[in-house]
């Protein structure tokens, strides 16, 4: 056979592993010693590097959230990081929050967080109550409210001063706002009881309140350098500890969401994964040991050594992952929860790559047993060697170079999360790859010359089973003979080829219909309380109150009637949204400061001339429009206007320099609401902040922006489709040109690259049709897929390939490819099914979203590799030589 035979690229591949063959017969045990010794060093860092995880790592670098993000912090840059923690409170008995023992437990909650945990500081430990600023009052509306409840059971509901209403409350001439605490509210309206969705007019009906289903309490901080990030996740930890173990109430239950928590959960979900790695590595390492035990039994070659080599086909591509995460830990990776999955692909790749090794090791012993004169030991083990890794090198260097660029193609995803996965995943791959020829061909060449001694030291019984084996490989001959006379039948074929276009069909509809969706409480797991937090906000905030924090870094002068105007004319542009919550929704400073000076204009009057209540006014909008006409008043009016007790809340909304004489306003913040049952869904949401962003470009010369906490992950939603597209596209492309490295004859690549695409084409529409939506998981999935779908694909059209070395007769051709890989594929197809099975019993769908991928690879890839090609390549064979698949390799 001619060196010309193959491609460079295949030619090449021969010669590196002609020298590997050699180099691991001459010093097996070193090369095993050398690579234990390296795992060991670089797998010591993985459990000394604790999990991190930011939400935020999904979002896209040049996503406009993560500027907006940066210009929400520096607006409290004077003061500290904004945090939050939120305490979302539901009644325990009933879905009414609306009695005086759950408004009592919830004041409770209340008092709680604020006084009773103290968070370490630079000038000694402090409570909320100690170290908050801006946000104090926030939750001040539900204490009022309780005690609104109080007064009226005591005086009855005629109380001149009392209205305890949506989404204005007057508890004793003060009044509230309850909208931002108060959730799943139903109200009466003269027209009957309402979700406040469905009110049409603007009127508020006295004591209109009837039903509230969520009560959430804020408290809002910002904290500076004299506060240790350890120190607020030990605070952050402390209270969520005390309401998951400790708090007990008849009436109310309460879940507590900060940043630090969603991480820890984040990490929690992930670390329930590595129970199925072992329960993963068992299935395999029995499954492995089983079939190599009946494979070698079968050839006359069983023995102890056959079991080694099963386990350490499973142990290899563990140890390939320990290597690489603690290398990268080593060289400052962060270890995020999705890298839990990477031992789970590694173990099906590097399997697959040993299974193909010890098949092709034992027909080759097979054929070398029938020899009558041997070489010495050494001499024969290099043989051997020598051809497994030149018949198996190229078909295990094709998935791992196509592996390798898929991941690589996905690690230029503009997500951190999903870099950190492909990076991690590539790498992976490829030191498998490595471990494969440096400890799992040392290991076979050492348990091979201990095969090769026992085959001289009775050399006299081998005679005899030559002949037993000869019949034996008789049977399963028979077999591959009649699969492939079905398979090249043409009423077979038509029946496949029928099948494979419903298939497209379904495949294509499914993946046209796939959405572009987002649901962050999948990255957790069910029993989670953020799933729970999740549901009571989709259920009773969103669709109702969806707030949009508007953040102004250029008022301009406001003693210009001009410039008040448009700073109104801003609002009104959010309030005249369709979506829009309208004018009660919003606060806005200006209007109060607007109130605030009229008042103070009036507190001169003689005395018979003023009213009864002492209280400002409000409209049932909120507060007064400001009207262009008046004048601001000068001096230090905004200081007494913050001083005074209604107004004081507004300190966190506004950020001034204070002089000697006055205060300047240099940027403010204002907020209001939007309402839609259609903002349930995720996409929903996306647009409708592209519209709040459209209104904030047209007033540019404010510099306005846009704040909502969700931002991070609704860019990413529009980002996704075409990322996706964008990605396996160049993967394809990628699979093709490697493809092409490999195989010379168009036919066979056509067929291989068709194969291809089907077989991602299957796994993308498949997934769709059932329930996947395109989000940043199941982006890395595809992205796997298609990088996964080579490897049956080009292992039976490269060996297909090489047939033509052979004979020029199909029928033939099948056979031997089919001897070949066919044992192999299906021993992989079958041991990477079994293990992936496991992860559909871990209640995270991250988890249950990459199984489900690696199993319709697997499956699907399979009847292509066995069915689809032969088929194929037997349609092809009917077609005139320049376009079939005929035509004998030169010799």
């Amino acid at each position: 056979m001619r060196s010309d035979d193959n491609t460079w690229f295949v030619r090449s591949l021969h010669w590196f592993f002609d020298k590997c063959a050699v180099f691991v017969c001459f010093c097996p045990w070193t090369c095993m010693i050398l690579t234990t010794i390296l795992t060991i060093a670089l797998s010591l860092f993985i459990p000394f590097t604790p999990m991190k995880n930011d939400i935020s790592d999904f979002t896209p670098f040049g996503a406009r959230s993560r500027i907006e993000q940066e210009t929400y912090r520096n607006f409290f840059e004077s003061h500290g990081m904004p945090k939050v923690i939120y305490a979302f409170v539901t009644s325990k008995n009933s879905d009414n929050m609306l009695g005086l023992p759950q408004l009592n437990d919830t004041v409770k909650v209340l008092d709680k967080i604020s006084s009773d945990f103290y968070l370490n500081t630079k000038h000694g430990s402090k409570n909320f109550e100690e170290y908050c600023s801006g946000f104090c009052l926030l939750n001040e509306p539900v204490r009022h409210f309780r005690s609104g409840m109080i007064i009226s059971g005591t005086h009855g509901n005629d109380f001149n001063h009392l209205d305890l209403g949506y989404p204005i409350t007057t508890v004793l001439g003060t009044k509230l706002y309850m909208d931002p605490n108060f959730f799943g509210v139903k109200v009466e309206t003269g027209r009957g009881i309402l979700a406040v969705s469905e009110k049409s007019d603007t009127k508020q009906v006295a004591n209109n309140i009837r039903e509230v289903s969520l009560v959430v309490l804020q408290f809002r901080a910002e904290l500076g350098d004299e506060v240790k990030d350890v120190d607020l996740r030990n605070y952050e930890r402390s209270i969520v500890d005390y309401f998951e173990k400790d708090f007990t109430s008849d009436h109310v239950n309460v879940c507590i969401l900060t940043d630090s928590y969603i991480t820890e959960e984040i990490v929690r979900a992930g670390l329930t994964l590595l129970p199925f790695l072992v329960i993963g590595f068992s299935i395999m390492a029995i499954f492995s040991s089983v079939t190599f035990s009946l494979s070698a039994k079968y050839l006359g070659q069983m023995h102890i050594h056959k079991i080694t080599l099963a386990i350490m086909a499973c142990v290899c591509p563990f140890m390939a992952c320990g290597a690489t995460l603690g290398a990268m830990f080593l060289a400052g990776f962060r270890f995020g929860s999705i890298l839990c999955v990477t031992p789970f692909l590694v173990l099906a790749i590097g399997v697959d790559d040993a299974y193909l090794m010890v098949n092709a090791w034992q027909r080759i012993t097979s054929e070398r047993r029938k020899v009558k004169s041997l070489l010495s030991v050494q001499d024969e083990l290099v043989h051997r060697m020598k051809e497994m890794f030149i018949e198996i090198g190229p078909s295990i260097t094709i998935t791992t170079i196509t592996n390798v660029l898929a991941f690589g193609i996905g690690a230029t995803t503009p997500a951190a999360e999903i870099q950190l996965f492909s990076i991690g995943n590539a790498l992976a791959v490829l030191t498998d790859f490595i471990f494969t020829i440096t400890m799992y061909g040392a290991l076979m060449a050492a348990i091979g010359k201990y095969e090769i001694n026992s085959e001289r030291t009775c050399r006299c019984l081998e005679e005899n089973h030559v002949e037993t084996t000869e019949n034996k490989e008789e049977k399963p001959s028979i077999l591959v003979t009649k699969v492939c006379s079905l398979l090249t039948n043409k009423w077979i074929s038509s029946l496949v080829l029928g099948i494979l276009a419903v298939y497209w069909y379904i495949c294509i509809v499914g993946a046209l219909n796939i959405k572009s969706e987002l649901s962050p409480d999948k990255l957790f797991l069910k029993d989670s309380n953020i799933v729970k937090i999740f549901e009571e906000r989709k259920n009773h905030i969103t669709p109702f109150y969806s707030a949009c924090w508007i953040l102004v870094e250029n008022p301009g002068d406001l003693s210009d009637p001009l410039q008040r105007a448009k700073l109104e004319s801003m609002m009104r542009a959010f309030e005249s949204l369709p979506s829009s919550n309208g004018r009660y929704s919003t606060k806005f400073w200006l209007r109060d400061y607007e109130d605030f000076l009229k008042q103070s204009e009036d507190i001169d009057l003689p005395e018979d001339e003023e009213e009864d209540e002492s209280a400002i006014e409000f409209s049932i909008n909120g507060s007064q429009a400001v009207t262009p006409g008046q004048i601001i008043g000068e001096g230090n009016e905004l200081q007494q206007f913050l001083e005074w007790p209604e107004f004081s809340f507004w300190k966190g909304f506004i950020q001034f320099n204070e002089t000697k004489n006055n205060f300047i306003l240099t940027k403010f913040l204002a907020t209001t609401a939007f309402h839609g049952t259609e903002l349930i869904e995720w996409s929903k949401r996306a647009k409708l902040l592209n519209e709040w962003r459209r209104v904030a470009d047209q007033f540019s010369s404010l510099n306005v922006s846009i704040y909502e906490e969700d931002a991070k992950f609704l860019d990413l939603i529009e980002t996704m489709a075409p990322v996706a597209s964008q990605s396996a596209l160049w993967t394809f492309i990628s699979m093709f040109v490697v493809a092409a490295l490999f195989i010379s004859h168009p036919p066979t690549l056509f067929v291989a690259t068709f194969s291809i695409l089907s077989t991602s084409l299957g796994v993308f529409g498949i997934m769709s049709w059932w329930g996947a939506d395109l989000e940043p998981i199941m982006m890395s999935a595809t992205v796997m897929s298609i990088g996964f779908s080579v490897d049956i694909p080009s292992h039976v059209s490269y060996h297909f390939f090489q047939t033509a070395k052979v004979t020029n007769d199909l029928r033939e051709r099948l056979e031997l490819t089919i001897r070949s890989v066919g044992f192999p594929i299906f021993e992989a197809s079958l041991s990477t099914s079994l293990c992936v099975i496991s992860l559909f019993f871990v209640d995270l769908n991250m988890a249950q979203i990459f199984a489900k991928c690696m199993l319709l690879v697997v499956v699907i890839g399979m009847i292509h590799g066995m069915l689809v090609m032969p088929v194929i390549f037997s349609l092809l064979d009917t077609m005139p030589k320049k376009f079939g698949i005929g035509g004998k390799i030169r010799k």
